[in-house]
């Protein structure tokens, strides 16, 4: 409860002068306490959607921004403080690791280190913006959100006049690329706590209740914290129709295979593909049955119907015409954006003699990488 000031005087008729004038102060020595009381506020979570790194991503902010907004609010704590007056210093602590090489953009804000390779986390604030100096609870890193100054107002209902406050404080996160990314998913962070620091004025000199005094910061009573999200890299994706093909070689004689080596009906495929631009691209094919010469196929002898043809393989050419090397990742180029279709060529191959006629069939896998 505040205390009024407390006077008396003594008059005697309707002439008489003032014959006394008397202070009842009441003078209370200073108490001491070493942690300031907490205020008032909300923890709060943030959550980003996934990114997906394109090719040639710039360094700096990625995706999509979120925020948040905490109310501190010093009321209820100035109410339980026999104080006079009391000027709660709101303060950002307990900061989450900080990127210690890295920048933002123009130095607006803090970046915070996360557990995937090349991705921090972007914190801005309003209306005083997210530093990382020494201004956070007793000195250590964070900053100071704002300042509630109260004292005692006779003429309000409970005898409190607290301005500004509540404080409301907008926090705005947002992914940020500062090098090469592995892709991966960042564990949840706890970017930071919320305290006050009590900094109590000395009373007026009528002033006969007690003041306490507070060295430290009071223990945390907020906090912000950034949700799990995923770092993804944009991808090439197959096109229906591509993931499982069928090529068919049209008929031809043998005397058109008469020596090992020659070839005969060939018969050209594409792959399809889309893809963002910018990835370098690279073709990896493979058998499980391969011949001595470079991208024969031998047969297989699970053709579906009739005798297997002897002495023949399948070569699989390139679009310059150039055999494939099988388990070779072979650049195709770089991405378009948008619709790739890569072409191919299968063609008999004798790989003896004489070739004895049938079915001739083989299987390969395509594989592709970018980077």
């Amino acid at each position: 409860m505040r205390h009024h000031l407390l006077t008396s005087f003594t008059t005697r008729g309707m002439s008489a002068l003032l014959l006394a004038f008397g202070l009842l102060l009441v003078v209370m020595r200073p108490a001491d306490a070493a942690q300031s009381p907490a205020c008032a506020a909300s923890n709060k979570s943030i959550t980003l959607p996934t990114v997906a790194i394109s090719p040639g991503q710039s360094n700096g902010p990625i995706g999509s921004a979120a925020q948040a907004t905490i109310s501190i609010n010093c009321n209820t704590t100035y109410d339980n403080t026999p104080n006079y007056y009391d000027s709660f210093n709101v303060q950002a602590g307990q900061l989450a690791p900080l990127d210690s090489t890295n920048t933002p953009a123009g130095g607006q804000g803090i970046l915070f280190q996360t557990n995937v390779p090349g991705i921090d986390v972007l914190l801005t604030a309003q209306t005083v913006q997210a530093t990382s100096g020494n201004n956070g609870p007793n000195g250590t890193f964070g900053w100071s959100m704002g300042t509630i100054n109260c004292n005692f107002d006779s003429g309000t209902l409970n005898g409190q006049n607290c301005s500004p406050n509540p404080i409301p404080v907008t926090f705005t996160v947002q992914l940020y690329k500062t090098g090469p990314v592995s892709p991966g998913r960042i564990t949840s962070l706890t970017l930071l706590q919320i305290f006050e620091t009590d900094t109590v004025a000395p009373p007026p000199w009528w002033w006969g209740g007690q003041t306490t005094y507070y060295s430290g910061a009071s223990s945390s009573f907020g906090s912000l914290k950034l949700n799990a999200v995923s770092v993804s890299m944009s991808t090439c994706n197959i096109a229906a129709g591509s993931s499982t093909l069928s090529v068919a070689l049209p008929t031809v004689d043998t005397n058109a295979l008469s020596t090992t080596g020659s070839v005969a009906g060939q018969k050209s495929f594409s792959i399809q593909y889309t893809c963002p631009s910018g990835w370098a691209l690279y073709m990896t094919m493979s058998t499980a049955n391969p011949a001595a010469a470079t991208g024969v196929i031998m047969p297989s002898t699970t053709c579906t119907a009739g005798t297997p043809a002897t002495n023949v393989g399948i070569q699989l050419l390139q679009s310059n015409q150039q055999p494939v090397q099988f388990n070779t990742a072979q650049s195709v180029g770089n991405s378009p954006n948008g619709k790739l279709d890569l072409t191919y060529y299968a063609q008999y191959y004798a790989t003896g003699s004489p070739i004895g006629a049938g079915q001739v069939c083989g299987t390969a896998t395509f594989t592709m990488s970018y980077q």
